[in-house]
């Protein structure tokens, strides 16, 4: 059987989310990048690595899962735009991610903040890829909501 080739294909999970926030993307944008900010919406901890402000190429872990079933990911930050736009991808894990959070001026007012992020399982744990991808798509609508929610109820 010569020529013949064994490939692994692994499937990819992607979200797309938007929600209105009524505050200024500036009012809105630390909320995604401080770790104590970010606590107040996010079910999914963030820990900052690296030393001073976030910057590209600042390095983060998040940790996912309950229970005994927990996969802790690395991230870096790939892109930033202070108001506007922050990127990442994983670096270490068994999850591979990116994903990326814009924003905009609201033609009202007020901010439209969107997410998009592929992710792609490795390892023992793509056996949990369905129920994990599901979750995913339930959650991730549900932690802007939050955000949005934490955010307006600040004074403005």
């Amino acid at each position: 059987m010569a020529g013949h080739e064994r490939r692994l294909c692994l499937a990819m999970l992607s979200y797309e989310s938007k929600v209105h926030v009524d505050r200024s993307p500036e009012a809105v944008f630390p909320y995604l990048l401080d770790p104590q900010l970010q606590t107040l919406w996010s079910g999914v901890p963030m820990k900052q690595l690296s030393d001073g402000p976030m910057a590209p190429g600042s390095r983060m872990e998040v940790t996912f899962g309950m229970g005994p079933l927990k996969a802790t990911v690395g991230l870096e930050i790939s892109a930033l735009e202070p108001g506007r736009r922050m990127a990442f991808q994983s670096y270490s894990g068994p999850i591979r991610w990116d994903g990326e959070y814009r924003l905009q001026p609201g033609a009202a007012g007020g901010t439209e903040l969107s997410q998009e992020g592929r992710l792609v399982f490795t390892g023992l744990w793509r056996l949990l890829e369905p129920m994990a991808g599901a979750e995913m798509k339930r959650g991730e609508i549900k932690e802007l909501e939050k955000l949005k929610a934490v955010v307006e109820d600040e004074p403005a």
